[in-house]
């Protein structure tokens, strides 16, 4: 299950630890979160977030969300790549891209 990001002290463990890890920042449209969700089962060696950008501005404005949806992946604290808006096939892309440069 996805899990929810709720504070900025959970946001800042989520991306410290070493595990890849990728985060949908969404606001009240929900497009997108069916296909994020059944993607998680999927690539099981990747951490998977949400993050209601309305619920936790500090977290969006610590990342610089300035679009919904955005995906940002981290690992280690970096931050290794974005996929900004709704499109199911660029969000496999970049998962696919991500999860074979970090394997």
């Amino acid at each position: 299950m996805v899990t929810v990001i709720d504070s900025l002290e959970t946001f800042k463990t989520v991306i410290g630890g070493d595990k890849l890890v990728i985060i949908d920042f969404w606001a009240t449209c929900k497009v997108i979160s069916p296909v994020f969700e059944k993607l998680e089962a999927q690539y099981p060696n990747i951490g998977f977030y949400k993050c209601d950008v309305d619920e936790q501005e500090a977290v969006a404005a610590e990342v610089g969300v300035k679009a919904m949806p955005t995906f940002y992946i981290f690992k280690s604290g970096e931050k290794m790549g974005s996929i900004v808006g709704a499109d199911p096939n660029k969000l496999k892309a970049g998962l696919e891209h991500h999860n074979a440069t970090n394997a």
